[in-house]
């Protein structure tokens, strides 16, 4: 069986790959409760119809995750792995369609988590079907549906990596934005943190009394500022990555409505230095009482390879600096941010030349904002990570979420078509 075949059976599954992703965006796995039940039920009987081994992993049972295996003739194996939950909807107002819906239209299939990333999801499916009816491998092939990636894959991929469930020579992460075939990517690597949570404590009193109290959101208020300027601390970077940071900038600039001055300067600034941003704010009980406690917390981005204890110890000086007593910064940060791979090794290589014999156009190399299931693969694991998928920029997280349905059938194809082409 060749490599044209699979390709040319993936560029006829429009219809189907469009079905599978809306079936998939129907069932609610938002977060905080995550359930990926229905989800890996619905993926099981496609599998199951199509005759495709699989197994069904969880350790808790309202999160499951699923693994559709094709087994080859050789003792290489290829992994896929794209997470089921989603994030939370918001309020449907906002929706053009209803967030569960799964409307097919106008190309595209609509709803949360269709490009965050079913869409992806259903891309894998079918990918499976078509190398499970084709045969002819050299090379086995699983692809894992997992749970949890939204909150750091705790029952997904985390614990499929630390409890030695999954095992490969290479991982293809459909979480990414592939840019469709008018600007292909694929993700070498993607960020990490130093997420920052700031605590300010103070002393109660009457809301007619101020005085007599110490207001800590006023101490909160007071430090906020300081722990922003870790925005521009200058990031020390690996040289190999200079060339992949400037085409994923000048991807952004491509592909994101930057229509202000302001974005275009947050977009060249984005890898050089942390990104920063005060995500959650909570205090107080009542609007006549002091407050005696206030916290809030942070978005704080790094570059992979950059020294995410490095980055602490300047947010730690900057506390300091504010000079705010009964504040504290509590900081998670590790000896290394996110994961990147080289652009030089076998397997970048191979998938950029699958991508461009199928997308028509070579593909840029690049560094994900985000954070993705790759991360614990790797760290777990070991086994090297490249990001391709349908994700449409500008989409994800957001109020009408969609995924055009050509970018779901491209990203079958190149599932499929890497199947055969990799050669280790």
């Amino acid at each position: 069986m060749s490599f044209e075949k699979v390709v040319k059976e993936a560029s006829e599954t429009y219809d189907e790959v469009a079905e599978l992703c809306s079936g998939l965006t129907k069932f609610n796995s938002a977060h905080p409760d995550g359930s990926t039940v229905e989800c890996v039920s619905y993926i099981k009987k496609y599998l199951d119809k199509h005759g495709i081994e699989n197994e069904v992993h969880a350790r808790d049972p309202n999160k499951p995750n699923i693994v559709a295996k094709i087994n080859g003739s050789g003792v290489r194996t290829i992994l896929w792995a794209g997470h089921l939950d989603v994030v939370p909807e918001g309020g449907h107002d906002a929706w053009r369609f209803g967030p569960f819906s799964g409307e097919i239209a106008e190309g595209h299939v609509w709803g949360r988590g269709t490009s965050d990333m079913k869409g992806a999801c259903a891309a894998g499916m079918v990918a499976a079907r078509i190398l499970n009816e084709n045969g002819g491998l050299e090379n086995n092939v699983e692809f894992w549906f997992t749970s949890d990636e939204e909150i750091g894959g705790i029952e997904g991929a985390r614990w499929l990596a630390e409890s030695g469930r999954i095992k490969g020579e290479v991982c293809i992460i459909g979480d990414s934005l592939g840019g469709g075939t008018e600007s292909p990517g694929i993700d070498l690597g993607c960020k990490g943190g130093a997420g920052t949570r700031l605590i300010a404590r103070g002393k109660t009193a009457h809301g007619s009394t101020p005085y007599l109290g110490d207001n800590a959101i006023d101490k909160l208020l007071k430090v906020i500022p300081y722990v922003m300027k870790i925005g521009d601390f200058k990031l020390e970077l690996p040289p190999e990555l200079a060339k992949p940071i400037k085409t994923t900038i000048d991807f952004y600039k491509e592909n994101q409505d930057l229509d202000t001055p302001e974005k275009i300067k947050a977009v060249d600034r984005l890898f050089d230095y942390p990104s920063v941003t005060c995500n959650m704010f909570n205090a107080g009980i009542k609007s006549n009482v002091v407050p005696d406690f206030a916290e809030c917390v942070f978005d704080i981005r790094l570059t992979p390879g950059s020294k995410p204890l490095e980055v602490k110890a300047r947010i730690e000086e900057l506390v300091a600096e504010a000079n705010v007593p009964g504040v504290e910064a509590i900081i998670r940060a590790g000896e290394t941010a996110g994961y990147y791979e080289s652009p030089d090794s076998n397997f970048a290589k191979q998938l950029e030349t699958t991508v461009e014999k199928i997308a028509g156009k070579k593909p840029i190399f690049k560094i994900l904002t985000g954070g993705t299931d790759a991360v614990a693969i790797k760290k777990f694991t070991g086994i090297p990570c490249l990001g391709y998928g349908p994700i449409l920029g500008g989409t994800a997280h957001q109020p009408d979420e969609k995924v055009r349905i050509s970018d779901m059938v491209l990203s079958a194809k190149v599932y499929a078509g890497f199947a055969y082409a990799y050669k280790g």
